[in-house]
């Protein structure tokens, strides 16, 4: 079916692939690290409140990371287009 589209949608379509492919991919790893680092318990089916904890504080964590990493790549980003009064404000628009 896929064939069937204009070459710019097959491309379309295939980059919404990659990308869903690649939160998947993010969303496992990060599971699996918050999972790893946070339950060891397994004499009972309940999840602990210490466990539940440590898993929102991880998954925590992690977002603003990856929120951190997000602003200082596109202030990297408008230094170089010469932007740099963009670049100033969405920093401070994404410290609030």
């Amino acid at each position: 079916m896929e064939s069937n589209l204009p070459p710019a949608m097959q491309l379309d379509t295939q980059s919404t692939a990659k990308q869903f492919y690649e939160f998947l991919a993010q969303y496992n790893r990060v599971s699996e690290m918050c999972f790893t680092h946070c339950v060891h318990d397994f004499t009972t089916r309940k999840v602990l409140d210490s466990e539940n904890t440590c898993a929102v504080t991880c998954l925590e964590k992690f977002m603003k990371s990856v929120n951190r990493i997000s602003l200082r790549f596109q202030e990297i980003q408008f230094a170089q287009s010469g932007n740099v009064a963009q670049a100033l404000a969405t920093a401070e628009t994404m410290k609030k």
